[in-house]
């Protein structure tokens, strides 16, 4: 028997992963959002809406929020499950993060699996460029979201499980009309438009993201898929602030995916600005879209001296640009509740760059914010009504 009646706001990872565990949990949902995965035909038209660019790893980084471990931890053991039970494009990845420099370990080294520093890998292809004689880093078991298997079958399950999806743009003085007490805010960039926010400046983090159709997979010496985030010395490729900048490579099934930049700047309508000098010399140019020619040289060379692969020209690559929304760098995360005109509304968004990352975590205490039960109770709820769904009903 369905319980209360919660209304969803905004159609990305986040929205979509709420509506789906409340769901789950007996809830009777449904999501309103201006624009949804399937409705959209040009996604660099709306580089807004992160959910059609994600990469998308499942490492925990790119954000701030005190409850990052907890967070991380619940969505790490739901992305557990779903591979588990091969739910679309749910992988795993031998994952490189590799620096020609000395740098320190990363806060979540005890949260990841199999976590190994370089230096006690034999036999094994380590990400470098030809030039370099040592580098520096670790590698680990990673959580990979092959995103058009995995968003599309997350969609479709959602659908499955009794949701329902409208398509329409809300503006702030229709918040008190939604025929729901309970309201879930998972609107992104979106929300300084329908709610207050108290964080100032809404900042973004512009990156481009390249894809070779088709590229045969690149693999370790056990058959594992092998990805990598690759960060050189800072004369050879630097943020707008001169610190070093990372470039990355993740194998799909259909095809390479490549970055990254991380641009920062401000919304100001729905348009972007840069901070300082967010610009690189020299660019490269595919239609109308200007990007970093590091992404494209570093990954050349590493993919051809560590795994004897061949990225090949810009005329093979296609490029998408878009926003990671973070708020700002001391109010990131915004994951807390309010009232507003009698309607209890959650916050969820402010994810940065670890959307997918933490969607299982922050839809859990979302649950928790509304329900009051524990969050290990819930979790153990949703992981139980997982193992109860056939495997073939959540490959549709």
């Amino acid at each position: 028997m369905k319980r209360n009646k919660i209304i969803i706001i905004g159609a990305g990872v986040s929205g979509i992963t709420t509506a789906l565990t409340m769901q789950l949990l007996g809830y009777d949902t449904r999501i309103i959002a201006e624009k949804t995965y399937n409705s959209i035909t040009d996604k660099n038209k709306h580089p807004e809406f992160a959910s059609l660019f994600p990469a998308a790893s499942i490492i925990p980084r790119s954000t701030y929020s005190a409850q990052l471990a907890p967070l991380f931890k619940h969505s790490q053991a739901l992305f557990n499950t779903l591979h588990r039970r091969q739910f679309p494009g749910v992988d795993i990845h031998k994952h490189f993060e590799i620096f020609e420099e000395p740098t320190d370990w990363p806060a979540y080294k005890n949260w990841m699996h199999n976590f190994i520093s370089i230096d006690e890998l034999k036999n094994n292809s380590i990400p470098c460029r030809p030039e370099i004689d040592k580098v520096y880093g670790w590698r680990f078991d990673c959580l990979f979201a092959d995103w058009p298997y995995y968003f599309r079958a997350l969609i479709g399950l959602y659908n499955e499980t009794g949701g329902h999806i409208t398509q329409k743009k809300l503006s702030a003085d229709d918040i008190s009309n939604l025929d729901s007490s309970l309201i879930v805010n998972c609107s992104g960039a979106g929300s300084s438009a329908l709610f207050d926010d108290s964080s100032d400046n809404h900042m973004v983090l512009r990156g481009h993201l390249l894809h070779k159709d088709g590229a045969a997979p690149v693999t370790d010496q056990t058959g594992t898929p092998a990805s990598y985030n690759y960060t050189p010395r800072s004369e050879v490729y630097s943020d707008a602030n001169g610190q070093a900048c990372d470039v990355y490579f993740y194998p799909r099934r259909d095809g390479w995916v490549i970055g990254g930049s991380r641009q920062p700047g401000t919304l100001h309508d729905g348009h972007y600005q840069a901070r300082g000098n967010a610009t690189h010399d020299p660019n490269y140019t595919i239609g109308n879209i200007s990007f970093p020619a590091q992404i494209v040289e570093l990954n050349e060379d590493i993919l051809r001296h560590s795994f004897g692969s061949q990225l090949g020209g810009i005329s093979d690559l296609t490029v998408s640009v878009g926003y990671r929304y973070i708020r700002n760098s001391s109010k990131s995360l915004r994951l807390e509740q309010e009232t507003v005109n009698g309607k209890h509304i959650v916050h969820n968004y402010g994810h940065g760059g670890a959307g997918v990352t933490l969607s299982w975590g922050c839809a859990l205490e979302a649950a928790r914010i509304i329900s009051e039960k524990e969050i290990e109770e819930l979790a153990s709820e949703v992981q139980v009504k997982f193992g109860k769904l056939p495997v073939s009903s959540q490959a549709r």
